[in-house]
């Protein structure tokens, strides 16, 4: 006897859509937070801009005095004054929806276009403050984060970002042990985990190193930003601290803030620059798109991470323009272009530049000593 299954009938069946959407994956940007945030007016003739500090203080001038005797005017203590300076660059997105897919659809494109756009530009943001930061090339096409080859100049605003932090420099290898026992290319071939992941030690040092370059904190701390990898690593430190555990304090609480280790605040970040393992110098500066892992051995993943002191850098905006909030406009009027109203749009733009800012006397071809930039593996395998 033929029987009535749901497969007979099954032509009366749909499928049933939930309209609570899942949650788009997003990057844990954190960068401008630590920023110098400067606005350039509007209607002024300028299209970049300008950082200036006075030369340090100094025992060169100071001098012994004779009774009635004025000094020469040879002798006198001249100022300086140091200029830093970089030119805007305009960025922009667009997204169109048609008016058909307007009126069928089951989710609100609009929505959905304005929340995508306000994620991409504020990644864009993130990694042209994270590639200057490293000293990498961004190009500026909007395809997504392009990164240059080794072979291109990296971006910089005069300031040479090569030398190690024993020489004065920023870049800072694996468990650097007073800053001098590796380079990049040790720290690729080096497969013994106590030199090449980040501990206590580590964050001490870097801490130290600031310290002696006077640099300021921020809110009373260092901060170090740094991969979830990383911060793995460091949470298995007797040291470390949770944020959890602070309390109350009556200070600032950081975007992606996960603890403290020797005072220094801890930010994590998923945006993180991630070299290849190779065996040049030149690589460092060379984006790994495609993950190689965990782990030290030679071929895995070489992570960047920053240990920021206060002034470290500093991202100008156009008046009236947002760094962490740029304007979106949604146009959905008919004009000669689209006379029948097919389209809406959701666009957004920002007038927008990151800059590394020199610290101390030195002028703007010295490097920036405000912050480190340190390369280590992980002794996580994912």
């Amino acid at each position: 006897m033929p029987v009535t299954t749901t497969t007979t009938l099954a032509s009366q069946f749909q499928t049933f859509f939930d309209k609570k959407l899942l949650e788009m994956v997003k990057q844990e940007t954190v960068l401008t937070q630590f920023a110098v945030q400067s606005k350039i007016p509007k209607n002024v003739g300028g299209k970049e801009i300008a950082s200036f500090r006075f030369g340090a203080p100094s025992l060169a001038g100071v001098q012994s005095l004779s009774e009635g005797t004025a000094p020469t005017v040879a002798s006198y203590r001249a100022l300086s004054l140091n200029q830093i300076k970089k030119a805007l660059v305009q960025y922009g997105e667009v997204i169109a929806v048609t008016d058909i897919s307007r009126a069928t659809e089951l989710f609100n494109s609009l929505k959905q276009s304005s929340d995508t756009i306000a994620s991409d530009i504020a990644l864009w943001i993130d990694s042209v403050t994270r590639n200057v930061l490293v000293g990498s090339n961004m190009t500026t096409a909007l395809s997504g984060t392009v990164l240059g080859t080794a072979a291109e100049s990296p971006i910089d605003n005069n300031d040479a970002i090569n030398t190690a932090a024993a020489s004065g420099g920023i870049k800072v290898y694996g468990n650097p042990a007073s800053l001098t026992t590796q380079t990049f290319a040790g720290l690729n071939s080096d497969t013994t985990a106590a030199n090449t992941v980040c501990s206590s030690t580590v964050i001490l040092d870097l801490m130290t190193k600031l310290r002696r370059n006077r640099a300021p904190m921020i809110n009373g701390k260092y901060v170090y930003v740094t991969d979830p990898r990383v911060a793995r690593d460091l949470m298995n430190d007797t040291n470390w601290l949770n944020a959890s555990n602070y309390g109350n304090r009556g200070e600032p609480f950081y975007k992606g803030e996960v603890g403290e280790i020797y005072g220094c605040k801890v930010v994590v970040q998923t945006n993180s620059f991630v070299s290849t393992g190779s065996g040049t110098a030149a690589d460092e500066f060379v984006f790994q798109t495609s993950s190689n892992g965990g782990g030290v051995a030679a071929s895995r993943d070489i992570i960047a991470s920053f240990m920021l002191g206060g002034q470290a850098f500093a991202v100008p905006t156009l008046e009236g323009d947002s760094v962490t909030a740029p304007r979106i406009t949604i146009v959905d009027t008919p004009d000669k272009s689209d006379p029948l109203n097919q389209l809406v749009t959701v666009a957004v733009k920002t007038y927008f530049q990151a800059l590394r800012l020199a610290a101390g006397n030195t002028a703007s071809t010295g490097n920036p000593t405000w912050y480190l930039v340190h390369r280590c593996k992980t002794s996580t395998l994912l």
